[in-house]
């Protein structure tokens, strides 16, 4: 391979480690080669910190290393010298005077491990220390300016990978604080890709899938109940479909607690000419009367309601129209309003207005009472 083919695959591996940090240990030990080194080490190491941000070495005894870094990193005597110089590649008998190196401690540590000729490139403005150096013994006689030159050519390339590395870094801890936070929803949240398939489920999600209540098989959410599976579908397809249309409420009734089923699109904020996002849509799968998940205890408790007329109470409540519901039960709209007038009997209300505003005051009521519970439980607890 000729020099120009060399160093292009070199740059190009430079690059991949950005986003493969395992990478990083045969890319230096090539860095190495190509500028005439044996021990390479990019570092960034912060003032105050106890540990490297970003560390990678190669051709370093481990328990030396380790000794440079707690004794030498911060405190190497060249860096002053080094940080008024412009952020090329320097090599360090034209940095210091190598009569006046050997007389640190740090020169006989150089020499002790086989690594006396150094040429580097810092960032003098960081806080600490920011760069990246390949070193030989003192055998080998110091680095040429030719041999500087080739470092040189790949230094900011390697300044450039670290930053796609920080980035890559920075977006990772975002996505881990995003789906910290769906964790903690009371309801569960299913980002879908283009194409349906899901691409992230949060812990209540999970709980439905495992309980049984849902299926995700292929990447692709399903239920075992046909009408149900058939109403999940469309509200995917309708979500997914181009054009003004977010998607809709679908009532799953088809086993177990109802599920309240929305969806929306996600905003596609990335660059012209990116690929296209991971998720995007999310769907909001929501047991029937959550944020009023009493309803089964209260309602029979206070008014003696059926089962059925629960949860007939509770899709009102949630915003669905008798036709809606009936859709989604399978039940004629006669069946029905033969229960609603059921729940306007045992609840003392005429109107569907009065028996959702009294539904919402008691779910209110029920949320504080729940609240209020788990407070004094809390304070009741030996400190």
């Amino acid at each position: 391979m000729d020099t120009v083919e060399h160093l292009s695959d070199l740059i190009g591996r430079i690059y991949d480690a950005g986003s493969d940090l395992t990478a990083w240990q045969q890319v230096l030990t090539d860095i190495c080669h190509w500028a005439g080194g044996d021990f390479g080490q990019i570092l960034v190491f912060e003032a105050g910190a106890l540990a490297p941000f970003f560390n990678v070495a190669v051709g370093y005894d481990a328990a030396a290393h380790a000794r440079y870094l707690r004794d030498y990193a911060l405190q190497d005597p060249r860096l002053p010298a080094w940080r008024r110089l412009p952020p090329t590649v320097q090599p360090c008998h034209l940095v210091v005077d190598p009569a006046w190196l050997d007389r640190q401690d740090f020169g006989a540590f150089l020499d002790e491990n086989n690594c006396r000729w150094t040429m580097a490139a810092i960032d003098p403005a960081f806080d600490g220390v920011a760069g990246m150096s390949v070193r030989r013994p003192r055998r080998a006689g110091p680095f040429t300016p030719e041999e500087a030159g080739r470092f040189d050519l790949v230094v900011p390339h390697i300044r450039r990978s670290l930053a796609l590395t920080q980035r890559i870094e920075g977006l990772a801890g975002r996505a881990r604080a995003a789906e910290d936070v769906l964790d903690r929803f009371d309801r569960a949240v299913v980002l879908l890709g283009a194409d349906g398939r899901v691409v992230h489920v949060n812990a209540m999600a999970v709980r439905l899938v495992e309980g049984g209540r849902l299926q995700l098989r292929g990447s692709r959410l399903r239920s075992a109940d046909p009408a149900e599976a058939t109403a999940l579908r469309g509200l995917i397809a309708a979500t997914l479909e181009p054009g003004p249309r977010t998607g809709g409420v679908k009532l799953l009734a088809g086993g177990g607690v109802p599920l309240i089923a929305s969806a929306c699109r996600l905003p596609d904020r990335r660059p012209a000419g990116f690929a296209m996002p991971r998720a995007a849509a999310a769907l909001f799968l929501t047991p029937s009367g959550a944020g009023s998940d009493d309803f089964g205890d209260v309602l029979p408790a206070l008014f003696g309601l059926s089962r059925a007329e629960v949860r007939l109470a509770a899709a009102l409540h949630d915003g669905f129209s008798l036709s809606e519901i009936a859709g989604q039960l399978g039940l004629s709209r006669e069946t029905l309003r033969t229960q609603l007038r059921s729940v306007f009997d045992k609840t003392g209300t005429r109107r569907q207005g009065t028996l959702i505003r009294l539904l919402t005051d008691l779910a209110r009521e029920s949320r504080l009472a729940r609240r209020a519970a788990g407070v004094m439980t809390d304070t009741a607890r030996p400190q």
